[in-house]
């Protein structure tokens, strides 16, 4: 009986110890008496209680020399608590300025034909070639560094001008306004490869292609008509970008990203009138252009 006793005793002690605390061994043999939450496989987490304050950290494997978990973090690592998983659905929204790279000279010249000084059609395409871009995008994380998901762009830019035209019959000057507003939509698959940075992961660097549908509408206003353009073809786009965990679920970040696509076929239309026009190689519309913008990011769907 007294044998089984001191067992006993044994036992409740090894058990008692083993469940009030793990610790961390660094490199630098100091030792972080702590709670360890979730062991990825490049990344400790932990919590320290201090006078009654609870605050989180995290360590990279690679500055631990050892570690040891409780009996309760033993028994929570085999029913599954403690496991190499990470969120698989990343949602991200971002936006920013965009600029059309197209060269503009041609349309200026034909501009300047009509009458309208030559600093006045740089002006108009200069505003043109200028416009505001949003996107989003709805990625599933394949493994912690490559995914693939489904994207939509969007860019939006207008420009206005008021002054007399030549209409070009010899006789008439024209006091009238020049307008266009030009939206264009992009739907494709997307890409997505990222690495984080830092001993603590704060920091992600990732990289992107995307390959859909692009689609044009061109409002315009000139000789108080209004007309409308529209097309589609094929577009592709490619990004990088650097991103900052703000926690372990959401992001704030830039990116930088090119986007090419060109319009070879027109569909013009005054309301009531509609005729297709197919473009001379050296008048194809070019939307290609480059995108700077600022978004967040949500992580989701831990698995």
């Amino acid at each position: 009986m007294k044998r089984n006793l001191l067992t006993a005793i044994l036992l409740f002690g090894l058990l008692s110890s083993g469940y009030s605390q793990d610790k961390i061994i660094t490199l630098n043999y100091d030792t972080i008496d702590c709670k360890i939450n979730k062991i990825l496989h490049n990344t400790i987490f932990f919590d320290i209680t201090t006078m009654g304050v609870k605050s989180s950290g995290r360590l990279p494997i690679t500055s631990v020399l050892n570690y040891t978990i409780s009996v309760k973090a033993v028994q929570e690592e085999l029913n599954g608590v403690i496991t190499d998983r990470f969120e698989r659905l990343r949602f991200g929204m971002n936006g920013g300025p965009g600029y059309i790279l197209a060269s503009s000279k041609d349309a200026e010249d034909y501009m300047v034909s009509f009458g309208i000084t030559s600093g006045q059609a740089q002006s108009y395409y200069k505003d043109l070639k200028l416009g505001l871009y949003t996107d989003a995008d709805l990625t599933y994380l394949i493994t912690q560094n490559y995914g693939a998901g489904i994207k939509y762009k969007f860019f939006d830019t207008s420009s206005c001008l008021e002054g007399f035209f030549d209409p070009q019959d010899g006789v008439h000057l024209i006091y009238t306004t020049y307008k266009e507003q030009i939206y264009v939509n992009f739907f494709g698959v997307l890409f997505v490869y990222q690495q984080s940075l830092g001993s603590q992961n704060l920091f992600r660097l990732n990289s992107a292609f995307s390959f859909g549908l692009t689609t044009y509408r061109n409002e315009a206003e000139y000789l108080n008509g209004f007309y409308l353009l529209t097309g589609k073809n094929f577009g592709t786009g490619t990004s990088l970008g650097l991103e900052y965990f703000i926690t372990s679920y959401f992001s704030a970040g830039v990116d930088l990203s090119a986007f090419y696509s060109s319009i070879r076929k027109i569909k013009i239309t005054d309301g009531t009138n509609t005729s297709k026009v197919d473009l001379e190689k050296e008048n194809y519309e070019n939307l290609t252009r480059f995108d700077l913008s600022f978004g967040i990011r949500f992580y989701l769907w831990k698995k």
